[in-house]
């Protein structure tokens, strides 16, 4: 969420500092006269955006995946007998359950086929992650509305992740408290 943060605010900084240039005839005044050159074109600052849910859904996952640790070491202490066979096949049903919980059927937009919504390809850099790719992408185009509507729906998949590694976390506890 930081790396997003602070892209939307060096663009926000950018543009503004260009639309002043631009005003004040910055790059009239430099302009080599024995070449034809236009200057850019004004544009607008990009508004401010609602990265909560993001922060929330990563603080949610930070929060189950520390239970679910503690739990594992918990297990791995002295004097805690292995799991039985019912509990691990439990377990490992959970764990496979939590990667499934990052995917969104309807996928990232304008390519459903990627269903990952915290790591995809990026659109034009081959096989390069982009992380949020939903949100990336369209800050990268500039469609700062489009970025921030997609805002919601990814931190309800972080959410969803969260709740999957917390019932992983309740399944490990139960278990090792069984014993």
């Amino acid at each position: 969420m930081t790396e997003l943060e602070k892209i939307l605010k060096d663009k926000q900084e950018e543009i503004t500092e260009r639309n002043l240039e631009l005003k004040e005839g910055v790059f009239n005044a430099v302009a080599d006269p024995k070449k034809t050159s236009v200057p850019p074109p004004h544009e607008a600052v990009p508004p401010y955006m609602n990265f909560a849910p993001l922060k929330n859904g990563v603080e949610s996952i930070k929060h189950a995946a520390d239970r679910y640790q503690a739990a594992a070491a918990k297990l791995q202490g002295e004097g805690v007998p292995a799991l039985s066979p019912h509990a691990l096949d439990s377990l490992n049903t959970d764990l496979l359950k939590i990667q499934r919980a990052f995917l969104s059927e309807r996928g990232l937009p304008e390519r459903p086929w990627f269903k990952h919504q915290v790591y995809a390809p990026g659109a034009y850099t081959g096989y390069g992650a982009k992380p949020i790719a939903a949100v990336r992408e369209y800050m990268d185009e500039k469609k700062w509305t489009e970025a921030d509507a997609q805002i919601p729906g990814v931190g309800k998949i972080l959410e969803d992740a969260a709740a999957a590694i917390g019932k992983a976390a309740d399944d490990l506890e139960a278990a090792t408290a069984a014993h």
